[in-house]
């Protein structure tokens, strides 16, 4: 039998959370897959993207070091999707 606490904290590691708009967007239009928002205080809100093959990481060294590969479209689309999310709270 599986312990539930060693599984939680597998799940755990298989998350990303960011709460950086604009790097949320690069990492979703880069192949990430964003599984909920969570309301931090104030306004803020963290993006909860899973991240099983701990892909993250490399999506943002690699955005930062300017080579990162990604459509200007999936850009757009992204940016659009994470403000249609944050407005509706979902």
């Amino acid at each position: 039998m599986e312990d539930p606490l060693n599984m939680e904290n597998l799940q755990e590691t298989s998350l990303y959370k960011n709460h950086d708009f604009y790097l949320s967007a690069i990492c979703l239009a880069a192949g990430l897959s964003l599984l909920r928002l969570e309301r931090g205080q104030g306004k803020f809100v963290v993006f909860v993207f899973s991240d099983p093959q701990q892909k993250a990481q490399q999506i943002i060294s690699d955005h930062w070091s300017h080579k990162l590969k990604v459509p200007s479209r999936s850009i757009i689309e992204a940016i659009n999707e994470l403000k249609t999310r944050l407005h509706s709270g979902v």
